[in-house]
């Protein structure tokens, strides 16, 4: 089956540069080849006041789906049995959003925060999201002017904001904004941690390094024995049109998992399909991230990933990335089938888009989570195919579908803390199909 996934890829690649030899002037070239490695954010937004050169901008992103998604298999643990959901059924998910605001203080300094209206986690409530600013220079009136020979060479990032690891946070759909993804879902494994700190970054035109730290968790903990997170990258522009980076992120909670890690688990978007391998239908509770493989609940983590980012004509676009993961520390919450938590994984992915047209393209992602250790039970896999197409409306409108098909195998039964709460030691799957429609201002 994976092989023929990966065929399938393969084929259409190929036919789509068969039909498509010239290349079209895109309607909206920018939100499909994220090439901003200097700022650690594409901005979006409009122009809403200037008051005595005090620049002031919002933006706001939106997304509608509407699903056809099965599932066999499926076990959720629950007050302490495996409890089987209900049937999937067809069916709209609830809108969600995301406004940003931004504050252009000078030229070299940017305050940037944005709300979360309505996630696939919480989806009635409002929850924050990032808030930090960035320095590119100090004012030449402030007393801090005089490190200004230092930012000749670097910036500097601080608050409340995702940790810098791998370049899949730059081209993943978050929550309503989903435009810089071509297809709904997201690779199986995705990480997407938030936490305060810092990141100090060192860029040229062809190449950067970054250094940071952090709480190693979303919000603040004050116990003494909670950690902290060092995290470095480093990337380089070969070509043009071309960059690999390398990640290192690492954490220690002597509290252990009662804090947990952050970088994979600590998801407050939620994900893009709602209700799978979860036994809450509203995706409240335990549905943190419906069908997202959820590496390391334990006091440690040490993850290293690697990426490429690749346009060789205008037209098409290739991403990969390649990661390792190894996590320690004792897992509480699932201690009714595991007694360590100590976990070790490589992840990997693949995907490909070609336009067809200058709005139109076709998509297709291959992506897949193994663990060599997961405690102290037999370790498997789980692997998500993803095939499907998007249309530009407008350069702020687009239209997408998908193709998804996600399966696990190779575990021992009764394990959870893979993904959630789902048994995957029953070879549970899903798949179907899932339809979005996005604006984004």
């Amino acid at each position: 089956m994976k092989l023929n996934r990966i065929t399938i890829a393969a084929i259409l690649f190929i036919a789509v540069l068969k039909v498509h030899g010239q290349q079209p002037e895109l309607i909206n070239e920018e939100s499909t080849f994220v090439s901003d490695y200097t700022e650690n954010l594409n901005y979006n937004g409009i122009e809403i006041a200037n008051v005595n050169d005090i620049k002031f901008f919002m933006g706001l992103h939106t997304v509608a789906r509407f699903q056809a998604l099965t599932q066999e298999n499926v076990f959720v643990l629950s007050g302490g049995e495996f409890v089987e959901p209900v049937e999937l059924g067809a069916g709209a998910q609830t809108s969600f959003a995301n406004l940003e605001f931004r504050v252009n203080l000078s030229d070299d300094i940017v305050v940037y925060f944005d709300g979360l209206l309505a996630t696939q986690r919480h989806p009635t409530q409002w929850w924050g999201g990032n808030g930090y600013i960035y320095f590119r220079r100090m004012p030449e009136n402030s007393f801090l002017s005089v490190f200004n020979g230092i930012f000749n060479y670097i910036d500097l990032k601080v608050g409340n904001f995702y940790a810098d690891f791998g370049d899949e946070w730059y081209r993943r759909s978050m929550n309503g904004d989903v435009q810089r993804n071509p297809l709904v879902g997201t690779p199986v494994v995705s990480t997407l941690g938030t936490e305060p700190g810092f990141e100090i970054i060192h860029k040229r035109p062809r190449y950067g390094l970054m250094v940071g730290a952090g709480t190693g968790a979303p919000e603040q903990d004050m116990r003494a024995d909670r950690g902290y997170s060092f995290r470095t990258k480093a990337w380089v522009s070969p070509i043009e049109n071309m960059y690999l980076s390398g990640s290192y992120y690492t954490t220690n909670h002597e509290a252990g998992a009662a804090r947990g890690t952050n970088l994979f688990r600590r998801e407050r978007l939620g994900g893009s399909y709602s209700s799978v391998w979860n036994l809450h239908n509203d995706n409240s509770g335990d549905g943190e991230g419906p069908g997202q493989v959820r590496i390391g609940d334990g006091k440690e983590l040490d993850a290293f990933q690697f990426d490429l980012t690749w346009r060789p004509i205008t037209t098409t676009h290739f991403k990969a990335h390649y990661g390792l993961a190894n996590a320690s520390g004792p897992n509480p919450r699932y201690n009714a089938t595991t007694d360590a938590g100590t976990e070790e994984w490589a992840y990997y992915g693949a995907d490909i888009t070609q336009y067809i047209h200058r709005s139109i393209y076709l998509s297709a992602r291959y992506s897949e989570a193994n663990a060599s250790q997961f405690s102290n039970v037999a370790a498997g896999s789980v692997n998500r195919f993803q095939i499907g197409a998007g249309a530009w409306i407008t350069n702020r409108m687009l239209m997408k579908i998908e193709y998804v098909t996600q399966a696990a195998t190779g575990w021992d039964e009764e394990t959870v803390g893979v993904a959630n709460f789902v048994d995957v030691g029953r070879d549970p799957k899903f798949s179907g199909i899932i339809f979005e429609a996005s604006f984004s201002l």
